[in-house]
């Protein structure tokens, strides 16, 4: 049995790549909110009320003073609200880890420099369109690949005189579209090291990130009630298609389907 006894601190750097203000490097998000990490996160990626109503709004909220590009609505053509610069962000992690016993044959003391790297297009499309997408490239697979990914469109409207936030998504990996920390896309560790043991057991949905695509609907009425649904379907990266699903460990025959009902409620030290 292999314990793990010691590992390095995992240096993150998330940096904006596109027109950073001077002397600083900040995510796409915090460049067009005018807000810290801290504004929406309690600790990244763990979102606190204000990162929450951030990404149910479909991430287009902006300050006063982020630069866009608009045009009104005419006869024949529709109005344009853009960020002046492409929201694009990336992020470099690297680990350092040391086992209690060699593993025969191998090198104690495993080095990744780096471990992975992703690039992000994070922010405002439109008035009512954003995304959270994500390209990492993994060492091990000495690749590119998309990782996740999540479309919104948004609106609001009032039912009962409470306000009705609505929309539809876009996504890649069951659970990436909620708004809280509790499950598989965004659960606990926040950051896996390549070989230290893990749990082996898990649920069939955790092994379906990046390899299906669904599309679904979501509302949160009064700040309070949550519910949000989405169909997925097998959408294997590397396969040539028409997809047969030969040598890809699950098949979705069909739609499966993904639900969510929940019932929020803040308090003053939320």
């Amino acid at each position: 049995m292999i314990l793990l006894t010691s590992a390095a601190p995992v240096l993150v750097l998330l940096m904006a790549t596109v027109n950073p203000p001077k002397g600083k490097a900040v995510p796409s998000f915090a460049r067009q909110t005018g807000l810290p990490c801290s504004g929406c996160h309690y600790t990244p990626p763990e979102l606190n009320p204000a990162g929450r109503r951030f990404k149910l709004l479909g991430y287009v909220d902006k300050a006063d003073e982020t630069k866009v590009v608009k045009a009104d609505p005419g006869k024949k053509r529709a109005p344009l609200d853009l960020l002046s610069s492409l929201p694009l962000s990336a992020w470099l992690e690297t680990s350092f880890t040391s086992t209690k016993s060699t593993i025969p044959g191998t090198q104690n003391g495993s080095l990744e420099l780096p471990q992975d790297i992703s690039l992000f297009i994070s922010g405002a499309w439109t008035t009512h369109v954003g995304s959270f997408m994500q390209v990492t490239y993994d060492t091990q697979d000495d690749h590119f690949s998309m990782d996740n990914t999540d479309i919104r469109y948004a609106n609001k409207t009032t039912i009962g005189g409470k306000e009705l936030v609505f929309g539809l998504n876009l996504n890649n990996n069951p659970t990436v579209e909620d708004l809280w920390n509790s499950t598989l896309a965004w659960g606990y560790p926040f950051v896996a090291d390549d070989f230290a043991p893990t749990p082996t057991a898990a649920p069939i949905v955790a092994s379906l990130g990046q390899d299906v695509a669904g599309f679904g609907g979501y509302g949160m009425w009064n700040n309070h009630l949550y519910a949000d649904a989405t169909f997925y379907r097998s959408a294997h990266i590397g396969a040539a298609q028409p997809n047969d699903g030969v040598d890809f460990g699950y098949n979705i025959r069909g739609l499966a389907p993904y639900w969510r009902v929940a019932w929020q409620q803040l308090t003053g030290k939320t």
